[in-house]
């Protein structure tokens, strides 16, 4: 019984090799897209800790200026702690405040943005090496002149 063999079974091993090399490159196409995608979430998620972090700021500095009357000399200190303690670079962040001083009931526009280092090299050849954030806040001078 050992010596007889099934009629076409030299052509099933012939095309279950052949299926073999078409499974290889299957496998890699979706191993490929599912790292990309894992790099993708990764970076969307420290795009948006970055983007919440400037929005916080923008925020204190908006207050501080409120309190201050637009003036921004301490409110430039306090968003540097700010910017710091989140990871941020300082030197990468455009800060504008309009107007420079106010008195009460007028409004203030504080703008920040900044530009973000895609950290991943994966994602950085389908966005850019960098990615503009931006932040606003708008606030009413509680300034009153003494």
């Amino acid at each position: 019984m050992s010596g007889l063999k099934a009629p076409g079974s030299k052509h099933v091993h012939r095309a279950l090799l052949d299926q073999s090399g078409q499974a290889i490159a299957e496998f890699v196409l979706v191993l490929f897209a599912l790292i990309l995608v894992l790099f993708a979430i990764l970076e969307l998620g420290l795009m948006l800790n970055a983007k919440l972090a400037l929005a916080s700021a923008a925020r204190e500095i908006a207050r501080i200026c409120a309190v201050e009357g637009g003036y921004v000399g301490k409110a430039i200190q306090r968003a540097d702690s700010v910017i710091e303690s989140a990871g941020l670079e300082a030197d990468r962040i455009d800060l504008a405040v309009v107007p420079k001083q106010a008195i009460y009931g007028t409004d203030i526009n504080v703008s920040l943005s900044y530009d973000y280092r895609v950290k991943s090299p994966v994602v950085s050849v389908i966005a850019g090496p960098t990615v503009t954030l931006r932040a606003k806040a708008v606030t009413r001078s509680e300034f009153v002149p003494r």
